[in-house]
């Protein structure tokens, strides 16, 4: 009863979790460069005092946006994940954590919750379903028959 999911469930888990995580994010990339724009959004990082507004209004628009749909696939989902957590961590520190816990205040809830998938994800992978197994078993079959070509 106290074990892990087994393999499947746990592959079947990971993505929905991608999944999800990823929709959120692309929710935020595509407002930030389809609704709002990058001006806006860097007048609105301006307003919040972030530094090097233009430049960090373009990173997190373009991680968000098409990171988004990189975790969803499954690929480069570590990268993926350290660059999206960075952008978790300057949120809660620039913008979340004065306000508390809860996001109802404007707090940091949201961000905590979204860092601790992408620490899960780059812990442990993006599972079987995905575009980064499939590289991995490429690869590993590629390796083989290097090996058996040069034993030969």
């Amino acid at each position: 009863m106290n074990r892990p999911l087994p393999v499947p469930a746990r592959d079947w888990a990971l993505l929905l979790s991608r999944v999800l995580i990823g929709v959120v994010m692309f929710a935020h990339g595509y407002q930030k460069m389809i609704i709002n724009g990058i001006g806006r959004t860097t007048e609105g990082f301006e307003t919040l005092s972030i530094p090097l507004a233009i430049v960090s209004a373009s990173f997190v628009t373009v991680v968000e946006f098409a990171g988004s749909v990189l975790l969803i696939a499954g690929a480069l989902t570590p990268l993926v994940s350290y660059l999206m957590l960075v952008i978790m961590v300057g949120a809660a520190v620039f913008v979340h954590i004065p306000n508390g816990i809860f996001i109802s205040n404007g707090g940091w809830e949201l961000v905590g919750v979204i860092g601790a998938a992408l620490i899960a994800f780059a812990a442990v992978g993006p599972g079987r379903y995905s575009v980064d197994h499939v590289v991995r078993i490429r690869q590993q079959q590629y390796k083989r028959e290097l090996e058996l070509a040069s034993s030969r």
